[in-house]
């Protein structure tokens, strides 16, 4: 378990599945920028199962506020083969917590965790251009952007853009 400020992040256990694959799925939770795709209930029970024996490809945290409810997720997955990297993703179910900086502290959490335990020498975040919010998530969190992946996503029927956002070791002990 990893403590922040106002909530926590640990590791998704068998009795959550059913709830984060709700908040997951539901239209309200994926915003105006993740593609609207509907993960399967057995999909997701093997996708956390395999994580709680694993963090080889990927591993996702639970945030979870003092009522010990889920408000979000941050997790982190293995890029391409070769790079000695991992992408780090995140998205809080909560609407009337946006902007109140949870997400920013939550990646900060995540980004430490992962400099501190793993042997990686660099950290992505990637998002849809035009997602100002997580944009500032990743500035505000030391990551510089390297530039714009055109027409790398489908989402919502049509091709956009990713802008590609990074942090170094080097830079994250420099912060």
């Amino acid at each position: 378990m990893i403590k922040g400020s106002c909530f926590y992040l640990r590791h998704v256990r068998k009795e959550d599945v059913a709830t984060l694959l709700d908040l997951m799925n539901h239209p309200d939770g994926k915003g105006d920028f993740l593609p609207l795709d509907i993960m399967l209930p057995g999909t997701a029970e093997k996708k956390f199962d395999d994580e709680s024996r694993s963090k080889e490809m990927s591993e996702t945290f639970l945030i979870i506020d003092e009522n010990e409810k889920i408000i979000g997720r941050v997790f982190h997955f293995k890029t391409v083969p070769y790079f000695n990297a991992r992408e780090i993703g995140y998205g809080l179910f909560v609407k009337n917590l946006h902007g109140k900086g949870i997400m920013t502290e939550a990646v900060k959490l995540l980004t430490d965790y992962l400099f501190k335990t793993l042997l990686i020498n660099r950290l992505e975040i990637h998002m849809s251009v035009g997602n100002i919010a997580s944009e500032k998530v990743a500035i505000n969190c030391g990551y510089i952007k390297e530039g714009i992946a055109r027409g790398a996503i489908f989402c919502r029927g049509k091709y956009g853009d990713i802008a590609m956002y990074a942090l170094l070791r080097n830079e994250w002990e420099a912060l």
